[in-house]
């Protein structure tokens, strides 16, 4: 039976401190929603359904006009719901993490679905890496009605000290999106509240940026939640029109980038060299805006990419020459 207190759910097991030991590490799951009503019930249910017993759900609606807040309400105390004037993802998560008590934190996308096992997998991990800032995992994909689609991505995941070889690739480095992704609250406590104005969309962004500079990334090779797409998906929305798709992605790194490094610089104190001359991904969105970016400065930048495999650059080298997206 759970017990609530304030609408947390902080113990399945009947208390929050054990006895004769230690606080147990405490997770929470913040779901931010904006116009999600007919997903948001399964996003909720896979929260609180998770094994790992010291866990808060947290629901962050952003305004929303359809019957996201009457869903929200129906849980009552087992979600702490959080409702907010719109004001997009980043107003979001810092509104979600003002909320939240606890170690781990991991956002989700009201769309999308976490596996019973995420938190439990996540907290073993963090505990054999106890420096980590950030801890990610696969996602797989499904359809808008839940059929699986693809392969579980990223193909290949990345652990241990980064930030030399983030910082020579532009500050880029392969991560999933928010469903994919848990922070440890050290962390979040230097980095947030994050500035809510730059990023009304894609706010993980400014975290994933930020943490291979300020700790320890451990990537999980296993799919833990589902990533859901559909025709209301922002990146979907991105690539209405190839060139104009092309044009908002390089902007939206260049956009990301750019508050990364005045982050660092100015609020954290941390000189680097980052540059978008190395970020290979930017380069690549420019050339197919149309700017005048040779297909070889391209290839040339994703060589000396230091976050990827060989294998993984020449299948992007076989991209570029062909000129996918």
């Amino acid at each position: 039976m759970a017990v609530a207190e304030r609408g947390r759910v902080l113990d399945r097991q009947g208390g929050g401190v054990e006895n004769n030991g230690p606080r147990p590490l405490r997770a929470s799951i913040i779901i931010t929603n904006y116009n999600y009503a007919r997903f948001l019930p399964q996003a909720i249910d896979s929260a609180l359904d998770q094994t790992y017993p010291h866990t808060e759900v947290i629901v962050v609606d952003d305004g929303s006009t359809d019957d996201s807040r009457r869903i929200i309400a129906a849980y009552g105390e087992r979600v702490v719901a959080v409702f907010k004037e719109n004001g997009g993802m980043g107003s979001a998560f810092n509104a979600g993490f003002a909320a939240s008590r606890g170690d781990l934190v991991c956002f989700l996308d009201a769309d999308d679905v976490f596996f019973p096992e995420k938190i439990a997998v996540l907290l073993a991990a963090w505990r054999s890496t106890p420096g980590a800032s950030v801890l990610y995992h696969q996602l797989q994909g499904i359809s808008a009605e839940g059929a699986p689609t693809g392969a579980p991505w990223p193909a290949r995941v990345l652990r241990g000290d980064l930030a030399d070889r983030v910082e020579r690739s532009g500050g880029w480095w392969p991560c999933p999106v928010t469903t994919g992704l848990g922070f440890t609250r050290p962390f979040l406590e230097r980095v947030l509240p994050l500035p809510a104005e730059d990023f009304r969309v894609c706010a993980e962004a400014y975290l994933t940026g930020l943490a291979p500079f300020l700790g320890t990334v451990v990537g999980v090779r296993q799919p833990l939640a589902f990533y859901r797409g559909h025709v209301d998906n922002y990146w979907r929305l991105q690539f209405a029109a190839r060139q104009a798709g092309c044009r908002r992605k390089a902007d939206q790194y260049a956009h990301e980038f750019r508050a990364v490094r005045r982050a660092l610089h100015e609020r954290l104190g941390r000189p680097t060299a980052l540059s978008l001359d190395d970020h290979h991904l930017y380069q690549y969105y420019r050339r197919g805006a149309g700017e005048p970016i040779s297909r070889q400065r391209v290839l040339a930048t994703l060589a000396r990419c230091p976050v990827l495999p060989p294998a993984m650059k020449a299948r992007e080298a076989l991209n570029v020459l062909l000129n996918r997206l």
